[in-house]
């Protein structure tokens, strides 16, 4: 963000803000929240329209204790985070990415990390050992931890040296590893905060290039589109452009750096007071606003196609899905919806609706957290996309294409779509 010329804020120190400038800060270092102050911000007609989305994926992370060692092979413990599908990460060419605590003269520092290799693998077991070759089962416990090296080689490689130092019950086949990437000696990691993620980098595949073929595309598509659309927002009109991605939705978002936190509220009020002291204009500000919450949608399957409702059924190519829930497991409502179809069509956006079968469970969104936390309007939306929370997951390349070009939409041309009379 600080090159396309937002400025860095600290939630610890006092907040001076300019209309016309724009703003950033993250917590945790997970999770990121952005904003453009209107250059003619107005305490008593200005707004804010926010879009809210989420960094963090299913996947498996490494345990505190780390090394384990079966059979002369070395490998990892690990916890298994979200609801991943996890029989898809077996038989994949897999390394290590995340973040490592460093202790260096100046103290203890952050400092990201990505092995950009192949290191590790969970093999499947050959169908002639299996008692039932119909179905794979596997226990979550025992069969799904990587391998990372064997004895034999590791005997070769890394010759035995002090352990002083060392974290405790680390694998030190996984010290000297991201040592290495880091550049510097084992004994000054001091903590990890790594993920398995896949080797494999994301592609267009399709016979005319028409997918996108990546992990991680449930959130970091809506991530990438929403500060991509903030990006290019402008400064102008009396409003507060805000884009926020938030970590740990997919384990219920109550982290003090998810959804479920007071983040939120605290920038939005803290934004307000540096623009308007007024001791009610924040609460009146609020229901001027407007939110959208935008995560992955669910894309009719080719080979499933019973498992969605038939007349709320997305497709790719054919534009932004309106996701509702009548139990609030979404948080759009009639008027929402009606802005947003309203906003596509003067964008020239498809749109496309989708509600969950009423004999199928509806997962959530972060779009009735933020709700309740605010009391503000929120849209659920989405792009379509297939094999949501596998290891590898595809979607329509124009999807992309169609989801940012509605964020852009929100932030430039809302006030066009609806009045602030009728958002309370």
């Amino acid at each position: 963000m600080a090159a396309a010329g937002f400025s860095e804020l600290q939630e610890r120190e006092r907040w001076s803000l300019t209309p016309g400038l724009s703003y950033f800060f993250t917590r945790n270092e997970t999770a990121i929240y952005a904003f453009r102050v209107g250059a003619q911000f107005s305490p008593d007609t200005g707004s804010f329209r926010a879009i809210g989305a989420h960094t963090d994926s299913p996947c498996l992370k490494l345990a505190p204790h780390s090394a384990d060692r079966s059979c002369h092979f070395e490998r990892l413990n690990v916890q298994l985070y979200g609801g991943g599908l996890w029989h898809t990460w077996f038989d994949r060419d897999l390394t290590l990415a995340g973040r490592v605590i460093v202790e260096t003269g100046q103290g203890l520092e952050s400092r990201l990390v990505h092995i950009r290799r192949p290191i590790l693998r969970v093999p499947n077991l050959a169908i002639h050992l299996s008692s039932n070759r119909d179905n794979f089962e596997f226990n979550k416990e025992s069969h799904l931890k990587p391998l990372l090296a064997t004895e034999v080689a590791k005997a070769i490689a890394l010759p035995a040296a002090s352990e002083a130092g060392l974290l405790p019950n680390q694998s030190d086949v996984l010290m000297a590893l991201v040592s290495k990437e880091l550049n510097i000696a084992p004994a000054a990691i001091k903590g990890l905060e790594l993920s398995v993620v896949d080797a494999q980098p994301a592609a267009l595949i399709g016979a005319y290039e028409e997918w996108v073929s990546s992990g991680r595309l449930d959130n970091l598509t809506s991530t990438f589109c929403a500060l991509e659309a903030l990006e290019q927002s402008g400064t102008e009109g009396t409003d507060v452009c805000f884009a926020a991605a938030f970590d740990n939705e997919e384990c219920g978002s109550d982290s003090m750096q998810g959804a479920g936190s007071a983040a939120v509220e605290h920038a939005l009020r803290r934004i307000h007071r540096a623009l308007d002291p007024s001791p009610d204009g924040f609460e009146a500000c609020l229901r001027r606003s407007f939110f959208i919450s935008a995560d992955m949608a669910h894309g009719q399957h080719p080979n499933y196609p019973e498992k969605h409702q038939s007349a709320h059924a997305p497709q790719t190519h054919k534009g932004v899905v309106i996701k509702t829930n009548a139990n609030q497991r979404y948080a759009t409502d009639v008027y929402g919806a009606a802005v947003i179809r309203k906003l596509a069509e003067i964008a020239g956006i498809p749109t496309q609706e989708f509600i969950v079968r009423n004999d199928s469970s509806c997962g959530s969104t972060i779009g009735p957290i933020l709700a309740c936390k605010t009391g503000v309007r929120v849209v659920d939306i989405g792009a379509p996309q297939l094999s949501m929370h596998s290891i590898r997951e595809m979607m329509g390349s124009d999807d992309v294409f169609y989801y940012e070009e509605l964020m852009k939409a929100f932030f430039k041309l809302l006030p066009q779509a609806t009045s602030s009379a009728s958002l309370n």
